[in-house]
Formats: structure tokens, C-alpha cells, sequence
């Protein structure tokens, strides 16, 4: 009897219309038409970002054997313009072979706007809180890098995806750029200072656009191997004609004091089937 009343308890239970706590099994394909896709969609708005960025050389260099550090102090990032959007999907190779790819489409909206921060260097105590001292003077100011919409694709696990003109156009990459970016990329404000000295090589700004163009075209690809970090340059700017980087009010020695010598056009800068590799020593 308690068994068949314990039965019944349960039954009625399950049997109530309480939809708004119902819970169903759904298969890829019902998701599908939940969601509208398949995969998962992450929207990033920071608004501003800041932060500082101390890298600690541990053992400094010939002559100069104290460790240093590199201060980056009050970069910011900024996303007004919109959200920065991933778009994350896993997936397999379609002929039953290899290994499962995760894959992130990432899309930054115009008008984000890097500020690189100040950067100097300083004697290194080590990772911990006001871990430098005897810091230099700023060697580099703070410039503003504005971004046009951007977009690329990161692969992790069996990558499968090319970038023409990178690794003979066969070797898969972890980061794969193929955008144009709206209006170039600008730099402003840029001012590398003689700490010594105190003269400045500056500018108001520099735009980099293909030649002959209003836009920035970028293929590359991002690998990090055995040998560190490889950037491959497939294309910027122009296929044929590369990049061309106008310099507005390029200026030697005291800014606002020493007079700018003019604005300068590097036209023609062909960078295509470059391979840059970062890696410590």
C-alpha cells in the first residue's frame, strides 16, 4: 500500500502543468531551431578597458646584468562603437578523418581605439606589488591606434584553415586574418622620446591604407611553433602595390617648440610574404 501511494505521489507530480518548469531533451537539431544556429555567440561591450602591463627581463643583458622590467602604465581599450562579437562553433572534419576543430570568428566593431599607454623601462623587483623601481622617464608616449571594423578566425585543436600566400599557402593557421578594414588603421599622436636628451621624434598622425586605396587590406596568419610566435604577411595593403603610410606633421625635437619638417607619403611598401617570429633568447 505505501508503495502504490508513493507511486501515485510521484505520478501526479510529473503530471502537473507547470510548463514554466518543464525541462526536455533536445537534440542539436531542436537547438538549432531555438537559437536560430548552431554554436554559441558571445557580445563583449567593455565600454573603457585600462589596465597596466609590467614584462620583467629576469636577467638584463651584457654589461647590464640587474633585471629590468618594461612599463606599459594606463593602456586603454576602447569599445564604444560597439560590441566586440565571437562566434564559437565546434566541428569535425567532414570526411571522418582528423582531429575536432573548435572554432571563433571574432569581429571588432569600428571605431575601437587602442591607447598603448606609456611606456619606460625601470630596474625589476620581481612580480609583486610596485615591483619596479628607478624608472625612467616615458621613452614612448601613449598614441591612440583607431581600428575600422575588423574581422578574423582563430582555430584551436585540428586546424584546418590556409591563408594565401603563408606557408606556400598549405600550412594551416591557429589565426587567419582576410579583412579590409574601413578607413585604414590610424596611429595618433605617436612620440618616441630621447629620455637624455629630451627631444621627441613625433607625429600628429599616421594612416595606413593600401596604395592607392582608402582601406586597409590585411591577409595573415598566426602560428606559434617550435621556434615562437610566426606572423605571416600574406598581403597588406595592395596585392601589387602594398601598403602606403601617410605622416602628418612629422616633427624632430620639442613638440609645440621645434617646427614640424612637413607631412611624409611612404608609398609602395611592400610587405607581402613577410614572416615575422617573436620568441625569447
Amino acid at each position: 500500500m505505501k508503495g502504490f501511494k508513493k507511486l501515485a505521489l510521484v505520478t501526479a507530480i510529473a503530471a502537473l502543468p507547470m510548463s514554466g518548469f518543464a525541462m526536455q531533451a533536445l537534440d542539436d537539431a531542436a537547438m538549432s531551431n531555438v537559437t536560430g544556429q548552431d554554436g554559441l555567440v558571445v557580445s563583449i561591450n567593455t565600454g573603457t578597458l585600462s589596465m597596466g602591463i609590467n614584462i620583467h627581463d629576469k636577467d638584463g643583458f651584457a654589461g647590464h646584468l640587474d633585471a629590468g622590467a618594461i612599463v606599459i602604465e594606463n593602456m586603454v581599450v576602447n569599445t564604444q562603437g560597439g560590441d566586440i562579437t565571437l562566434t564559437i562553433d565546434a566541428g569535425h572534419d567532414i570526411a571522418g578523418a582528423g582531429p575536432a576543430i573548435l572554432n571563433v570568428a571574432v569581429s571588432i566593431p569600428t571605431g575601437t581605439t587602442i591607447s598603448t599607454g606609456d611606456l619606460s623601462v625601470a630596474k625589476s623587483n620581481g612580480i609583486v606589488a610596485g615591483g619596479f623601481t628607478d624608472q625612467s622617464g616615458v621613452i614612448m608616449d601613449s598614441m591612440d591606434i583607431v581600428l575600422g571594423a575588423t574581422t578574423l578566425n582563430i582555430q584551436l585543436g585540428g586546424e584546418d584553415q590556409v591563408v594565401a600566400g603563408v606557408g606556400g599557402g598549405t600550412v594551416s593557421q591557429m589565426i587567419a586574418l582576410n579583412t579590409s578594414i574601413a578607413g585604414g588603421v590610424v596611429i595618433n599622436n605617436m612620440a618616441l622620446n630621447d629620455a637624455n636628451s629630451g627631444g621627441t621624434i613625433g607625429a600628429t598622425s599616421i594612416t595606413l591604407v593600401d596604395t592607392g586605396g582608402t582601406d586597409l587590406t590585411v591577409v595573415a596568419g598566426v602560428n606559434v611553433t617550435a621556434n615562437g610566435l610566426e606572423i605571416g604577411l600574406g598581403q597588406i595593403g595592395d596585392a601589387t602595390n602594398g601598403v602606403s603610410v601617410k605622416i602628418v606633421d612629422q616633427y624632430l625635437g620639442v613638440n609645440g617648440t621645434a617646427p614640424a619638417i612637413g607631412d611624409i607619403e611612404i608609398v609602395g611598401l611592400n610587405l607581402n610574404g613577410t614572416t615575422i617570429t617573436v620568441a625569447g633568447h
